[in-house]
């Protein structure tokens, strides 16, 4: 499977990891993107967020 990452679709084989730098609105608005899905599972740690 190829990874595909737009703002409509994230695409990422098994057992993938993305890091993205952002800050919690950041977060926020992925969460409201992914809905109810539970694929693919996002979490937001503080300390590897964008550094301002």
């Amino acid at each position: 499977m190829d990874t595909v990452i737009t703002s409509e679709k994230i695409e990422l084989p098994p057992g993938a990891v993305l890091k993205l730098l952002g800050d919690w609105q950041d977060y926020e608005r992925m969460v409201l993107q992914l809905g109810d899905r539970s694929i693919p599972r996002i979490k937001y740690r503080q300390s590897e967020g964008r550094k301002n």
